[in-house]
């Protein structure tokens, strides 16, 4: 209830309406930009006067909101930034809201005081006591308000230390991007490590991005002896480089080196006996210099330099140890990979080395051996000879093909580990390829009275793409293997049959009755050098160096095949199996264009070939010259390049068969002075060489083929039958 004193509620609003205002455009409209700290409370007093309390917080509520508004869109930035805004805006509004607490306490008071002065004449008593009350309520009141004083204190100084921490983390995230910055090079250099110097460079550009002013240039120097010489640097305007080789004493670097320390020189003017290289008056006058380390041993340093006198400050100190803790790991880095490189062609060098020896050892051991093979293999057929020297005479064929043979494992294990094993991949007939390869072993087998069974009832009419000469090395390196190891009168089997599941697949069984493989030894079998014994000694009958199984497998991988072993163990036999991919693609059509009467022993009609004949070897070249001759052909015979040349330009010259290696010149250089002269010149390389860079080599001087000694007279014969196709096709030959 209201005292009679109190105005109309008419009057009192109209005086609260225009009074708030009044007081809203002279914040908003006079002092529009500025913060002049006019209190919202005073208007807010005449609600004592008034003393109603809807009005008194309808004024509150009205100036938040207009204190809202001016803070948040008349306020520019200019004065004051959004966030400080925010800040303002909240304690104004405390302000009100505790001004209207203030205000409305005081009508309550009011309203109380009125009361009790109506009560004075009778209760004086206790009107003294009320007074009492009242003035405890005042301190209680003054009280609160240094309360609310001392929150405000305590809040604005939260404030500031909310905005140091911001500060902080603004340089700690400054910080952590130039770490990141330098740590981005590091990882562009680990991605190239063979630029180890430009990635020292590189790190030396982020740096002076990094270090900012005063910096103009950062360097990275390494120790050598007494002297400095400089590894990678970066400058920008005109600071000159750092130059690239100086004396340690006499300089700042000499200090930061023997005190393993970082240090700084403001102004080397001021300090002439450190301004060594760049002198007393010379364009540098600041250096900020730090140790660097790799291994925990001292390497060099990391210096920034400046051509004002400067004043370092500690985050630039803490910049260049990290950036040389940095550098010493791409020190680190390139030590290694000299190293590694060093290594790496000492590693090379030796495979050189052992590929010549390899080639030179082949060359000296098949060289020889071509006319004995050539001999015996003709002999072994004369009627004339008795049956026991024919013989004799097909054992030592046999085994200058099984020395021939080691030396073949030998290269084709060095092609492997170098991924050179020449590959020429096509599509085969496998029921034809088996057949042939079945032929090539059956002398062999008659030697030991062993029989052969075959069923390639799964394999006819089906193809693989692969290269036909491996495929037949690996199925007549099984065929060997259990000729070899099954006793006499015994006999072997080549079975085919599907693989289960697509696609396509076809095994090839080599099954035999001989003396079986330890189950426990069954995983070694196939490693290079390993030869499978039996109760402590080598197998009986067994030659060999342990290879071909080894190659065998490699090949087959080669195929996207598999070759697998199994054997019930001692006694009970062997089964070898080759799982190859089929293909649907067609064979090639032979070609329908027939060479001058060929005969099967390779000759071809009733003169032959005018051959040039090229051989170093006396016994080889007499002996070859003969058996072609006998074979119809008309041979001219050279000793060397030159003596060839000669032949060459007298009579027309067919084909050319020629050794590599001629005393006078090689004989890939003969076949290239011959066919410039002549560029449909066919030729067939003879050589000891079989290395796959030998190979090519005769492919690109313009040999059609490459036969490797010992070369025995059947596969010369189908040689000189398929360089044939090419003489008749050319239209050329001797008549």
């Amino acid at each position: 209830m209201k005292s009679d004193r109190s105005p109309s509620n008419a009057l009192s609003t109209i005086l609260v309406l225009l009074l708030s205002i009044g007081w809203a455009l002279l914040r908003m409209v006079v002092f529009r930009e500025s913060l002049v700290p006019l209190t919202f409370v005073l208007p807010m007093l005449v609600c004592v006067w008034t003393r109603r309390f809807w009005q008194l917080w309808s004024m509150a509520a009205f100036f938040a909101v207009v204190a809202f508004v001016k803070v948040w869109w008349l306020l520019p930035e200019s004065v004051i930034s959004r966030a400080d805004g925010q800040i303002y805006l909240a304690g104004t509004w405390v302000n009100i809201l505790l001004g209207a607490v203030v205000v409305h306490a005081l009508i309550v008071l009011r309203d109380g005081l009125e009361r009790r002065n109506a009560q004075i004449a009778a209760q004086a008593a206790e009107l003294e006591a009320q007074a009492e009350e009242l003035a405890q309520q005042n301190e209680e009141i003054k009280a609160q308000s240094e309360e609310l004083a001392q929150q405000n204190e305590e809040i604005e100084a939260q404030s500031e230390e909310l905005a140091g921490q911001n500060e902080e983390l603004q340089l700690a995230n400054q910080q952590l991007a130039n770490r990141e910055e330098v740590l981005q090079g590091l990882l562009e250099a680990a991605r190239t490590p063979e630029s180890g110097r430009a990635a020292l460079a590189d790190i030396c550009r982020r740096a002076l991005r990094i270090l900012d002013s005063p910096a103009q240039g950062v360097a990275v120097l390494k120790t050598q002896g007494d002297r400095i010489r400089i590894k990678a640097q970066a400058t920008v305007g005109d600071m000159p480089p750092v130059p690239d080789n100086w004396p340690m004493a006499g300089s700042i670097a000499g200090v930061v080196l023997s005190c393993d320390r970082t240090a700084y020189v403001s102004d080397l003017r001021k300090e002439p006996a450190l301004a060594a290289p760049f002198g007393g008056q010379g364009p540098v006058c600041s250096v900020l210099a730090t140790p660097m380390r790799v291994r925990g041993e001292l390497y060099g340093l990391v210096m920034a330099t400046s051509t004002q006198p400067a004043q370092w400050t500690q985050e630039q100190f803490r910049v260049m140890e990290w950036v040389a803790a940095q550098c010493g790991l791409i020190a680190e880095a390139l030590r290694w990979q000299n190293e590694l490189a060093e290594r790496a062609r000492e590693t090379e060098a030796a495979n050189q080395a052992k590929d010549h020896f390899l080639a030179m050892l082949s060359h000296e051991l098949r060289t020889p051996l071509t006319p004995v093979l050539a001999a015996a293999g003709v002999l072994e057929h004369d009627d004339r000879l008795p049956q026991d020297v024919r013989e004799d005479l097909r054992m030592i064929r046999r085994n200058i093909g099984i020395q021939s043979r080691l030396v073949d494992d030998l290269l084709d294990l060095t092609k492997l580990e170098r991924g050179k094993l020449e590959f020429e991949p096509q599509v085969l007939d496998i029921a034809a390829l088996l057949h042939e390869t079945a032929l090539i072993v059956a002398p062999d087998l008659d030697a030991k009275d062993q029989q052969i069974e075959m069923d390639l009832f799964a394999a006819e009419g089906q193809r693989v793409e692969g290269d036909g000469p491996r495929l037949q090395q690996v199925f007549w390196n099984l065929l060997k293997n259990a000729n070899k190891f099954s006793p006499a009168k015994t006999r072997i089997a080549l079975r085919t049959r599907r693989a289960e599941g697509a696609p396509a697949r076809l095994i090839v069984d080599v099954v035999d009755k001989g003396m079986g493989i330890d189950p426990t030894h069954l995983d070694r079998i196939f490693r290079p050098f390993e030869q499978v014994a039996t109760n402590g000694k080598r197998r009986s009958g067994e030659s060999g160096l342990g290879l071909g199984l080894s190659i065998a497998r490699a090949i087959v991988d080669l195929h996207g095949g598999k070759i697998a072993v199994a054997s019930e163990g001692l006694g009970c036999g062997a089964t070898f199996s080759v799982e190859l991919p089929l293909t649907d693609r067609t064979m090639p059509p032979l070609s329908s264009s027939g060479t001058r009467g060929q005969r099967p022993d390779g000759t071809s009609g009733e003169h032959g070939y005018r051959i040039l004949l090229v051989e170093d070897h006396g016994d080889t070249g007499r002996l070859l010259t003969r058996l072609l001759r006998k074979a119809g052909h008309q041979v001219e015979y050279a000793e060397t390049a030159a003596a060839a040349v000669e032949v060459f330009q007298q009579l027309p010259i067919d084909l050319l068969i020629s050794d590599l290696g001629l005393p006078d010149e090689s004989g890939l250089d003969l076949m290239r002075k011959l066919r410039a002269r002549r560029p449909d010149l066919v030729g067939i390389c003879l050589s000891g060489y079989g290395m796959e860079d030998d190979l090519q080599a005769c492919r690109d001087a313009g040999f059609r083929d490459h036969l490797t000694k010992p070369v025995d007279m059947q596969r010369l014969h189908a040689a000189i039958s398929r360089a044939g196709r090419a003489i008749n096709g050319n239209g050329n030959g001797a008549n």
